[in-house]
């Protein structure tokens, strides 16, 4: 009996070890939003923008498909929301609370009783009283009408989102009333903890930092077959400032050490006894606090923030080594980090290594260092790790032979550059012996791999690049895929030359995600009305156009009915925004995008994989430049050109900048891009004769 209950403990163990492993290999997705449409979110939709209670960055958001409802984070918080609100009937009616897909340690109440959560915040906070505090704060703002004030303020500027997230909205007097008031009115009712204030406070105060400080060591670049110049890795990193005495986040709140000593003045006479850190299981926190940090994982690899993506992912996978979305974030992070290195573009996707603290200054001054053949090949073996050890992955397999071509033929190394000896040994120490080869062999490839006479020595003229395919310079599936994607390579090359217009290559179906124009004022404040119309209208001109070209058009990316809006809708519009955030951060270069696999159903379903997108704004031509004085001294010593300088002058011109671009989802391919940059009075005109142009000559292609 002993015995049988021992075996089944062991089988209980590998069971739940098995589900365990189930559970961390899983691909994360991002979480797609449940139930109906909220009612809140379509009123904000269809509210007039004349109207007082037009909230134009909730509509923004929602547009952006960067608002998440009816997931289980969003059940986590509203059991939070709802001990902190009993007792408050009419503010229960009132407040809504939404999470906000956004890395920003942030938490925002808006004037119609909108709270949003952001990723970053629950990805920061260490326990559920921590973040109980916060909400308990932005409660105090709709209860205190702070939020009609700060919308009231900053409804019209340029950079509305923006300026939200990162700076301060409200009065330091406003943010320590919040403080005082969601601590006596809403917190004190609850069932949270005191203790946790302090520790609050220091998330806060902290809040640009990774989640967690761990030294980056350099194996996780090197091997035993290679490795980089000492000057590749910083002997002391930058240590983390004391912040004291600096408007720190929530970006947009006052000095957070002045707050900690207001909150625990006033929670020192206050009894801890029987509160708790966890009211709900602290499993389900976890659960919560895991999922964000993915979540703002992907959102760092979506604006090509790469080393914030890179060193997060290192510091989870310390935690969940088995995680499979973290292998893929690895991999697209340094894949990313090539092609924009290979572009020329890699200042703009990580911070300058001096601006770093921290252990992650280590990642950042390393990125530096790096050249082009050493980013490249050093994301090719990462990426060939993890398509060796998943072989049936479509999104490594494209990787892999991208980067291949990369360095094959881009940078035109020869495969007889990778030496087959580790960095370190001399030519002159290997002794290699020639032997009648009589084994049998698969393939060629396994030939050469196993041919003595083809191995590649050291050589004194070789660097660290290499040495950096050593332990798999010679897999034959490896050589089997350098020589597809040379032969795929060469056959793109010869299609490009011979392409030529023809009407018969016209596609079927052609998809459009609608068009972005946007209309400034003098001041630079965006005409939202006039930059609608001129969208709608644009769209119209692109889908009469394409019919004259009697090819269908599918319109996708938005929600096709405001005015009721469905789920199915906005889940959709959320993985077309995720994919063009991070086409356009790539600046329409040609790579394979993460982001593409949430779209293969849709774009098969559509029966094409090319989408259309144009992007445009109009300005006003400023009248204090040089032409405007040059124009004034001319008809001044000139009387006939009187007529032309009071047309100058009185005849609103304005700048036009517009973008024409054809991508391949599956490919990740730009098929066409071109470019306007205009000064015209009549700049509605230019641009719909630019795209139409421009959209005749890619369909008669």
């Amino acid at each position: 009996m002993k015995r049988l209950l021992v075996i089944l403990v062991w089988m209980a163990c590998v069971c739940g070890h098995s589900g365990l492993l189930a559970q961390t290999s899983a691909v994360f997705t991002m979480p797609e939003c449940q139930g109906a449409f909220p009612s809140v979110l379509t009123n904000a939709l269809n509210t007039p923008r004349s109207a007082k209670s037009y909230n134009s960055l909730l509509v923004q958001l929602v547009q952006e498909g960067r608002v998440l409802y009816g997931t289980p984070m969003n059940d986590y918080v509203d059991q939070i929301a709802e001990k902190l609100l009993d007792g408050h009937p009419q503010l229960q009616n009132q407040i809504h609370f939404y999470i906000l897909l956004s890395p920003k340690v942030n938490a925002i109440a808006l004037n119609n009783g909108v709270i949003l959560i952001t990723t970053g915040l629950l990805a920061q906070v260490t326990n559920e009283a921590e973040l109980a505090f916060v909400m308990s704060h932005e409660i105090a703002h709709i209860y205190l009408h702070h939020a009609d004030q700060v919308e009231k303020k900053n409804s019209r500027k340029k950079n509305y989102v923006t300026d939200y997230l990162n700076y301060h909205q409200h009065s330091r007097e406003q943010e320590l009333e919040a403080d005082r008031v969601g601590l006596t009115t809403f917190y004190q009712n609850s069932p949270y903890s005191y203790e946790v204030l302090d520790g609050l406070y220091d998330v806060l105060k902290y809040a640009h930092l990774p989640f967690d400080e761990i030294s980056f060591p350099r194996s996780e670049v090197e091997t035993d077959f290679y490795h980089f110049p000492d000057n590749y890795f910083l002997s002391n990193v930058n240590p983390i400032s004391d912040r004291s005495g600096i408007t720190d986040t929530l970006y947009t709140h006052p000095n957070v050490d002045k707050r900690r000593e207001v909150a625990k003045a006033l929670a020192y006479s206050l009894s801890n006894e029987g509160r708790v850190k966890f009211w709900q299981d602290k499993s389900s926190f976890e659960e919560v606090n895991r999922t964000a940090r993915l979540i703002c994982i992907d959102l760092f690899l979506q604006i090509h923030q790469y080393d914030k993506a890179y060193y997060n992912t290192f510091v989870l996978q310390k935690i969940y080594p088995e995680d499979a979305f973290l292998k893929r974030a690895s991999v697209a992070s340094l894949y990313g980090m090539a092609k924009h290195k290979l572009d020329g573009s890699a200042n703009n996707v990580y911070s300058p290594y001096k601006e770093v603290e921290g252990e992650m200054q280590q990642v950042n001054y390393f990125f530096t260092k790096l050249t082009r053949n050493e980013w490249s090949v050093l994301a090719l073996r990462n990426a060939w790790k993890a398509y060796r050890e998943n072989p049936g992955d479509e999104y490594y397999e494209q990787v892999v032979l991208d980067l291949m071509k990369d360095v094959f033929v881009t940078e035109k190394m020869q495969y007889n550059d990778f030496c087959d000896f580790p960095q370190g040994m001399l030519a002159e120490d290997i002794h290699l012996e020639q032997t009648a080869d009589t084994t049998h062999y698969e393939s060629k490839y396994d030939r050469l791999k196993n041919n003595p006479a083809a191995m590649v020595l050291p050589n004194k003229k070789f660097k660290t690049v290499n040495y950096m395919l050593v332990d798999i310079h010679r897999d034959s599936l490896f050589f089997a895929m350098l020589n597809r994607a040379q032969a795929d390579a060469v056959n793109e090359q010869i299609m490009d030359a011979i392409a030529q217009p023809s009407a018969s290559a016209a596609p079927k179906t052609l998809l459009i995600i609608p068009p972005e124009v946007h209309v400034y004022k003098k001041n630079d404040q965006e005409r939202v009305e006039a930059s609608q119309r001129q969208s709608q209208h644009l769209l119209k001109t692109m889908t009469h156009t394409a019919k004259k070209c009697k090819v269908e058009t599918i319109v996708g990316g938005h929600l096709e009915d405001a005015k009721h809006p469905t789920t199915a809708q906005y889940n959709d519009l959320m993985k077309w925004q995720r994919w063009l955030r991070d086409y356009a951060n790539a600046k329409a270069m040609s790579m394979t995008y993460l982001t593409a696999a949430d779209l293969e159903a849709f774009m098969d379903s559509v029966g094409t994989q090319q989408v259309c997108y144009v992007g445009a704004e109009h300005r006003f031509y400023s009248f204090s430049t040089f032409n405007k004085y040059f124009y004034l001294l001319l008809t001044l010593s000139h009387p006939l050109m009187i007529p032309v300088g009071i047309a100058d002058f009185c005849v609103p011109v304005r700048t036009t900048h517009a973008q024409f671009v054809v991508a391949d989802v599956q490919s990740g391919k730009t098929k066409m891009s071109r470019g306007l940059n205009e000064r015209e009075a009549s700049n509605r005109v230019l641009l719909d004769n630019f795209v139409y142009t421009q959209l005749r000559s890619y369909l008669a292609r």
